[in-house]
């Protein structure tokens, strides 16, 4: 795992309920991380997403991704370490949206 994803993981994902799982294969892409009870994948984005060629690779990644029944949240990993909290914010509310729709328990 690159740092910004060990942070959000030992700080705060790994032991969130419902529960995420890390680095999880879904059909041709591993994800960073996934609460599959929620249908939400979460993606941290680092300097290499910001070549034009990389973001058409995430755009299929993240278009994939929605077809099998998830949602993307996609997050620049330098915002897990300067604004970690609005991150986790982030995060809750989507969890919040997905339970509003009725796709989580």
């Amino acid at each position: 795992m690159t740092p910004s994803e060990r942070h959000l993981w030992y700080d705060f994902l790994h032991d969130h309920a419902p529960r995420f799982q890390r680095q999880r294969p879904i059909g041709p892409y591993i994800v960073d991380f996934v609460c599959y009870d929620a249908g939400l994948v979460v993606e941290l984005d680092g300097e290499v997403h910001g070549g034009e060629e990389a973001r058409q690779h995430d755009a299929l990644r993240s278009r994939y991704l929605a077809q099998n029944g998830f949602r993307v949240l996609r997050i620049r990993s330098r915002d897990v370490f300067e604004q970690f909290k609005a991150v986790c914010d982030g995060i809750e509310l989507a969890m919040k949206d997905a339970d509003i729709n009725g796709m989580m328990w």
